[in-house]
């Protein structure tokens, strides 16, 4: 896999400015990212400097491993199996951050902040119905602050809710292709401006026009751990159940103002 390393997210609390044709934009802290190293079968090192190691947790003889493709020297994270209807046999796994309430925007979770990751699929592995999770911080549920990425039915799409609001933007008519990297980035970009960007991750074109919207929101402040991969982890349940994501997975990343 090409694509550049942001090196300077390596050292404790880098802050990256980030440039446009229309002048910069504001300075962000990663407050974890995930690169594809791993330092055993189980811990996902991360990048950012802020020791948020990422645990995994499995199921039914699932994992998560660092692979590096021929003629590349980028690892990036693989989740094992292929989708699975069979409660009880369905192999399972996800990453939770050693640290999720690091992970909320500052302004008491007011402020503006990005999430994302690159993934890559691979037809005849995945379902393409299925609902399969990237990266989320709490749940769709009545009353309770969320963010999340997910690639439901091989679209990507991003929500945020503060308890009372929500927003959720599609890349419709966008369709995750075949054995293909590609980045997905989620960002809140004011107090009432959201945005979806869905690019290459090796040149940063964009792969479908950028989805944006305003609405209200407060706070977003979510409870729980953070995962990535999965919703949860349950050896009785289907893919349908927990949201699993079959495929590559790579710069899995967090970063607020």
């Amino acid at each position: 896999m090409n694509k550049s390393r942001l090196l300077a997210a390596v050292a404790f609390g880098a802050a990256i400015a980030v440039s446009t044709a229309g002048g910069a934009q504001a300075v962000f802290y990663y407050e974890a990212r995930y690169q594809g190293t791993m330092s055993s079968a189980t811990t996902v090192v991360d990048t950012s400097g802020n020791l948020n190691d990422g645990t995994v947790g499995s199921a039914n003889g699932g994992a998560v491993t660092s692979v590096i493709d021929a003629g590349s020297t980028n690892p990036y994270l693989h989740f094992s199996g292929n989708a699975c209807a069979s409660p009880g046999s369905c192999e399972q796994s996800r990453i939770v951050p050693a640290v999720s309430s690091t992970l909320i925007p500052n302004s008491s979770g007011s402020g503006t902040f990005a999430f994302g990751a690159s993934v890559r699929i691979h037809n005849g592995v995945v379902d393409p119905l299925a609902g399969m999770n990237v990266f989320q911080y709490g749940f769709a549920v009545a009353g309770a602050s969320q963010w999340k990425l997910q690639v439901d039915k091989l679209t990507p799409s991003c929500r945020w809710a503060d308890g009372t609001n929500e927003v959720l933007l599609k890349a419709t008519g966008y369709t995750l292709p075949d054995n293909t990297w590609v980045k997905m980035k989620c960002s809140r970009l004011s107090a009432t401006s959201f945005e979806l960007r869905v690019t290459d991750p090796a040149t940063g074109t964009l792969l479908t026009p950028a989805v944006t919207t305003t609405a209200t929101m407060g706070a977003i402040v979510p409870t729980g751990s953070a995962t990535i991969g999965a919703k949860t982890i349950n050896s009785a349940k289907q893919d349908a159940d927990t949201d699993q994501f079959r495929g590559d997975m790579d710069d899995i990343f967090f970063h607020r103002d």
